[in-house]
């Protein structure tokens, strides 16, 4: 894992976007509309992939930018025939950009989230989100994105009380 890397004024300036996407995407998460939500979900990513481009991760830029686009495309699609596509277009993009070991972390988690956006629900999408989230953490990790590692912490625990919700809701139902 690299050091912590010298903060310049432009390293400066990219931990205040990624700050900035976690901040709007916060809100995003916090309001109770769902197209609030997706406007200030697709922002926040717009927001760090602007940040990896700053610190120099080109592949984890362009895994951000496909990513919202597959978001909003989760929205009104789903199945393995759009799933197919989008993850051939990750894939593709990753391999070509990829020059490091750990780039295989944002193609893994992009292809990953790609597949639970598109072909999960319930239960097993939650599971698929936090798979992608710990891999997305680790590489914010290794680039000391602090933003986006606060996101991930926000993430993660969205998707593991949604994950608890969703299995007491099944046993209750289940039950009665």
């Amino acid at each position: 894992m690299p050091d912590i890397p010298e903060m310049t004024p432009t390293s400066w300036f990219a931990q205040g976007l990624g700050l900035l996407a976690f901040l709007i995407s916060l809100i995003g998460y916090l309001s109770p509309s769902d197209r609030r939500l997706k406007i200030m979900m697709t922002l926040g990513t717009a927001l760090l992939a602007l940040q990896f481009v700053l610190l120099g991760a080109w592949l984890v830029a362009a895994s951000l930018v496909i990513n919202t686009g597959r978001t909003w495309l989760s929205i009104h699609r789903n199945g393995l025939r759009w799933f197919i596509p989008v993850a051939i277009v990750q894939l593709l993009v990753g391999i070509a950009l990829a020059h490091r070991l750990h780039d295989v972390l944002p193609i893994a988690g992009s292809i990953i989230g790609s597949f639970g956006l598109l072909c999960l629900r319930g239960i097993p999408l939650r599971y698929a989100m936090l798979a992608t989230t710990t891999l997305w953490f680790f590489n914010n990790l290794i680039w000391f994105s602090i933003g986006a590692l606060l996101l991930d912490g926000l993430n993660a625990s969205a998707h593991i009380r949604a994950i608890h919700m969703l299995r007491s809701k099944f046993r209750t139902e289940t039950t009665t």
